[in-house]
């Protein structure tokens, strides 16, 4: 794989690495860390695309940096992520049956965001017998609102470069470390300026990734607050503050200063007091994520919690971490596989985590209509071969083409000579059409005469033959459209096998009856009314 530079643009600074992945190694080049202007970066998203592109362009000028083609790492929480399982097909429709399901995923209007995903692991579970076996992929699930993409796209173009794709920072961090947690169960913490993101890593599978928006920027505010660390420092100097002198102290409820101590003794201790009480948010917060996943896995122990990102730099900040959550927290120093160039030892792997593998799980928010834009361009070299080679085709399709069209002309002819000589077919047709009208046109009018009472004499008839001998009818009439008659059986059962066996007759569509009535003799009058079956049509009627 070619050079490629990958860049995680936070609100305090951004970090940029030159890197060559090659499988699951990385090779960097060079990395440094830009600080972002205030206000430049949002929650991970670029508002001033145009002056942090110039920074980043000087930059890479006086580095000689040529590399132009881009991975950006984003890690803004307008990015949501969900654990989603689904069955096992080809890799080539989960992207399809994420895309037909987002709206099941995400309470969004999904039009306005990318979806990617990352393949977390695939899960095997056996039916209740133990003899069928089945499996189903364990995805983590992204959404981006497309208003990040449009604006990462516009800062690789005012800054000169080629953007690939941009990634989600969580899942680019644990890619990045995967290998070093293969084995037990670990806590990778990033600390930004912002936000913090928790990721639970066991035996090398994302167990858990969780985003709290308390990071170190409420200490920092804390430091500009008090004099005793400086007057009238910004954001970028408190931070030089943090990182370079012991503004925190080792625990969040410490002794008050010695009574004996002096005022300014007394001031710095508050204010060291109130630097570290900033912090209890974002500490109670990794504390209860770490209870809530132990609270699902019980017999769960952390092998260990390691800390990257801008808080790993804060002086005092990993023993604070240490005595709060009662086990030790180091600064992630290395990352198996990706070793930091000679020029950068002195920072650690911290600040590099999440650019050392953007594109390694395959997660790309960059907008498909940018993607688009970015194959053409990249295939543009391929146009003057493809070029040269139709205008070798165009020649050869236009002599296919004239003697193909001495051949359809000739078969044109033919086709003619042809329609002439069985023109008679079209007198045959006419007539069967004309023949055709005439007969829907009396069919229609026969229609037209025919009346429900005409199904009298077909009933009649019907009576004679199924009806028997020992019926007496006492009375009949009959209207245009039903008949009405009572009768006289010899039994209840007699009756009955009447009433089923009028219900058989072709001449009528409904039987009814208004009740029986029984005599002395044991024989029984009822009264029935029924209604005429629709007549038959012309054509049946006269077979």
């Amino acid at each position: 794989m070619a050079k490629i530079l990958s860049i995680e643009v936070e609100a305090s600074q951004v970090r940029v690495a030159e890197i060559e992945v090659r499988g699951k190694k990385g090779r960097i080049f060079n990395c440094f860390c830009i600080p972002a202007p205030q206000g430049a970066v949002e929650d991970g998203q670029i508002r001033d695309t145009k002056s942090l592109a110039e920074v980043l362009r000087e930059e890479l000028s006086q580095r000689k940096i040529k590399t132009k083609k881009v991975y950006f790492a984003t890690g803004s929480t307008r990015i949501a992520s969900r654990e989603v399982r689904i069955p096992f097909v080809k890799t080539n429709r989960i992207q399809s049956i994420i895309e037909a399901n987002a709206t099941d995923y995400f309470p969004i209007d999904v039009t306005k965001y990318i979806l990617s995903y990352s393949v977390t692991d695939v899960e095997t579970q056996k039916s209740e017998d133990g003899k069928e076996e089945t499996k189903q992929y364990h995805l983590m699930v992204y959404a981006a609102p497309k208003a990040i993409s449009a604006a990462y796209s516009e800062f690789a173009e005012n800054a000169g470069l080629t953007m690939a794709g941009i990634t989600y920072t969580g899942d680019s961090v644990y890619h990045a470390v995967r290998g070093e947690y293969a084995i037990g169960t670990h806590i990778l913490v990033k600390i930004e300026l912002k936000g913090t993101s928790i990721s639970i890593i066991n035996n090398g599978e994302l167990a858990l990734q969780r985003n709290i928006n308390y990071g170190v920027d409420s200490a920092v505010e804390t430091v500009r607050a008090f004099p005793e660390f400086g007057d009238r420092l910004d954001v970028g100097e408190a931070l030089e503050v943090l990182c370079n002198r012991r503004c925190i102290n080792s625990a969040l409820d410490m002794m008050p200063a010695d009574e004996m101590a002096s005022d300014e003794d007394r001031m710095l201790e508050t204010a060291r007091a109130e630097v570290t009480e900033s912090l209890r948010y974002m500490i109670g917060n990794i504390s209860r994520i770490m209870d809530y996943y132990i609270s699902r896995h019980t017999d769960a122990t952390f092998e260990t919690i390691d800390c990257c990102g801008l808080g790993a730099q804060v002086q005092g900040l990993m023993e604070l971490l240490t005595n709060e959550l009662g086990q030790p927290v180091k600064v992630l120093e290395k990352v198996e596989n990706f070793a930091l160039p000679s020029s950068a030892e002195n920072e650690g792997a911290y600040l590099y985590a999440a650019v050392m593998a953007p594109s390694i799980s395959g997660v790309n928010l960059m907008e498909k209509t940018s993607r688009k834009a970015k194959e053409k361009k990249d295939t543009l070299s391929g146009a003057i071969v493809i070029f040269v080679v139709g205008a070798v085709a165009g020649v050869a399709l236009t002599a296919a083409g004239y003697a193909n069209r001495i051949y359809q002309q000739h078969e044109q002819d033919r086709l003619n000579q042809r329609i002439s000589e069985e023109s008679s077919i079209e007198d045959i047709y006419n007539a069967y059409n004309t023949a055709k009208s005439q007969y829907d046109n009396y069919q229609n009018m026969y229609q037209y005469t025919n009346t429900p009472n005409e199904g009298l004499k077909n009933f009649i008839e019907e009576m004679e033959e199924k009806m028997p001998s020992d019926i007496t009818v006492e009375s009949f009439s009959s209207t245009g459209s039903q008949v009405s008659f009572s009768m006289r059986v010899t039994s209840k059962s007699a009756a009955a096998n009447t009433i089923m066996q009028l219900r058989t007759f072709e001449s009528l569509a409904t039987v009814t009856t208004t009740g029986i009535d029984e005599a002395e003799d044991g024989t029984v009058s009822m009264s029935v009314a029924c209604t005429y079956a629709d007549p038959a049509p012309l054509d049946q009627s006269t077979e």
